[in-house]
């Protein structure tokens, strides 16, 4: 009698008389301990359909169990021959999923199976803290679910025929050893030398994306040498550590999404143009939950005849249904079920009315052009039509290749390295309309040269005023430089400490956190009651991937989770803070004081600045050094 993964019954009744019969013909044969141990070697998913068991302590009704054999779905199924082609071939692997797909489960297991058959191998699991790696007792940590597997399998099956339950004394903390093969699987949690030094087959990190932020980066700089293969395994929570793993690297994302799971997805919808559209024809009776006036009720309908169905487009189900009505916030939606890493994050904008102006609003530039300008001089040369050209116009140029001059704008400008990691970028409002007419930006021009481009493009657009994010090493550079070429129509920034806000002898907008809060908060009021009408879709995206703090800071997603050494994080999201600059120029333009042609007050910080930067330019220093 053959006897392989395909003889093994999925359905829980028969799954269990197939384990019964199993483990009878062992009893009454003994040989058959051999033989099932081959085919387990060879099989790792009849060895999990027919000799593991997991845990669901949810069930509340006495004749439900909560140990339960191991029994597949087929997504679980491909999943975890996916996991084993990765631990064999060299190659990490991340799981992005929604909540209670067994992830973790399918994870360890892979592991516990090769260091049950294959001799010599080496693991290690972690989590971001000890209780969830290996606490004796607890259900919630990974090496618990070992000690359960271990548990429920017979005696013959175990290495050397005993149990190394977790309150056996050669059961050591977070370390599992296998006297028969010589494997082993360890634990460690995150710390700052998290696997620094260590050799491993592979590695399974749990729950990756709910690391502190640096904690989740060291782990990456760490683990990367000493082993081949490593194992991400969480529900998104933001753009950091494990969204860059999935999104950026080589890993294979194996992506666990709640649709994928056979009872959750029974009833699975979606609606297009308003109208419903049914995925499958699945019918029976269904919980549904129900807001009416003063009243919420649960009740159980018939599906399809009596449901409510929600046509927003999203694909949904009746378990997916009920889930959303029990979450608290769209972020907790877009984190536990949805696998959305930007939604898993409290979002600054509000994403259905930025998309409400996207398409109100939005629309592709009228021209797209390369600026060449006269760097000593600093103004523009000549002005060519290039579909690559880093210019974008929402309106015409006259005749003469020039800016009508009868219209009035603000410059805001955001600054970066210019070493290709984020965008440097002007903005260029309409006084009159409070229309965003144009849109310059490059990762490419260092400081220096993005303030002579600058004052070019300022000149060019009729001589208008320039507001630009002063803070950082960058903000300095930027500023210095254009302090000493001399363009006067600059905002200086107001002092807050005293009470009448005097305007001050400091140019640019220093954006420390609690001046960014305000700046920001201004250009979202302003874009919502259609003070600032942005034509650029990119801009209008951009402003998606703001977050807001616990604390009220509000930074860019990839900013927030920076890991340039310069600590630049403000050099993210540039073109929204450009935007908020030009739109802070629209209100507070007063601030601009100096005229074109000027003098600045003798021990001025600007006289101060403009004096230093003479200095460093007769010193040939024009630029920001090597790292920049």
């Amino acid at each position: 009698m053959k006897i392989d993964y395909k003889s093994v019954p999925k359905g829980y009744e028969d799954n269990l008389k197939w384990r019964r019969e199993c483990l009878r013909m062992v009893q009454e044969n003994p040989g058959w301990a051999g033989e099932f141990m081959r085919i387990c070697e060879d099989d790792l998913l009849f060895y999990v359909n027919t000799f593991c068991w997991t845990y669901d302590p949810r069930p509340m009704k006495k004749d439900m169990p909560r140990k339960l054999p191991f029994i597949t779905y087929p997504y679980q199924d491909e999943a975890m021959l996916q996991i084993v082609e990765c631990i064999e071939s060299g190659r990490d692997f991340a799981m992005p999923k929604s909540r209670d797909m067994g992830a973790s489960w399918m994870g360890l297991t892979v592991f516990e199976w090769l260091w049950h058959f294959r001799e010599s191998m080496s693991f290690l699991m972690m989590s971001r803290k000890e209780e969830l790696v290996d606490k004796r007792g607890d259900p919630k940590s990974l090496f618990w679910k070992i000690d359960f597997i271990h548990e429920h399998q017979p005696k013959w099956m175990l290495p050397s025929g005993r149990w190394l339950g977790w309150n056996d004394p050669e059961r050591k903390l977070m370390h599992i050893g296998n006297v028969d093969t010589g494997s082993v699987i360890d634990g460690e949690t995150t710390t700052e030398n998290a696997g620094v030094g260590d050799r491993r087959t592979a590695m399974f990190i749990d729950e990756f994306g709910a690391f502190e932020t640096d904690a989740g980066y060291a782990v990456l700089r760490g683990t990367r040498d000493i082993t081949p293969c490593r194992g991400f395994n969480s529900t998104p929570r933001g753009q950091n550590a494990f969204y860059e793993v999935v999104t950026k690297t080589s890993a294979l994302v194996i992506r666990m999404h709640w649709s994928k799971h056979p009872e959750k997805a029974k009833g699975l919808y979606t609606a297009k143009d308003g109208k419903l559209e049914r995925l499958d024809n699945w019918s029976g009776r269904v919980e549904a939950y129900s807001v009416g006036e003063g009243e919420k009720e649960r009740k159980t309908v018939r599906f399809p005849e009596e449901y409510k169905f929600i046509l927003d487009g999203k694909l949904r189900s009746p378990w997916y249904d009920l889930q959303r009505s029990r979450c608290v916030s769209d972020k907790e939606i877009a984190q536990e079920l949805d696998i959305d890493f930007l939604g898993s994050e409290y979002p600054f904008f509000d994403p259905p009315t930025i998309d409400a102006l996207k398409v109100k609003y939005c629309m592709p530039p009228m021209g797209s052009y390369r600026v060449e300008i006269d760097a000593e001089r600093c103004e523009v040369k000549r002005i060519i039509e290039d579909q690559k050209g880093d210019l974008k116009l929402w309106f015409s140029l006259d005749r003469n290749e020039h800016v009508p001059g009868d219209m009035q704008f603000v410059l805001g400008a955001d600054v970066s390295a210019g070493t290709g990691a984020s965008n440097s970028v002007c903005s260029f409002v309409n006084k009159a309309t409070g229309e965003k007419c144009g849109l310059w930006k490059s990762p490419y021009v260092l400081p220096n040269d993005f303030a002579r481009m600058a004052v070019a493009l300022a000149k060019f657009f009729n001589r208008c005023l320039m507001v630009w994010d002063a803070s950082g090493a960058t903000g300095v550079v930027f500023t210095r430089k254009v302090v000493q070429i001399g363009y006067g129509y600059i905002y200086f920034r107001r002092n807050e400490k005293k009470i009448g806000r005097d305007i001050s002898d400091e140019p640019g907008v220093y954006l420390n956190p609690k001046d960014k809060q305000a700046l920001m908060e201004d250009y979202r009021d302003a874009l919502g009651t259609h003070r600032f009408i942005n034509r650029s879709a990119s801009g209008m995206e951009e402003c998606l991937q703001f977050i807001r703090f616990p604390d009220g800071t509000i930074e860019h997603s990839s900013a927030a989770r920076s890991q340039d050494p310069s600590g630049a994080r403000t050099a993210h999201g540039a073109e929204v803070v450009s935007d908020a600059l030009a739109c802070l120029g629209m209100t507070d333009n007063g601030a601009a004081k100096i005229p074109e042609e000027f003098e600045l007050p003798v021990g001025s910080l600007a006289y101060r600045m403009r004096e230093k930067a003479k200095e460093s330019a007769g010193k040939g220093i024009d630029k920001l050094g090597e790292g920049w």
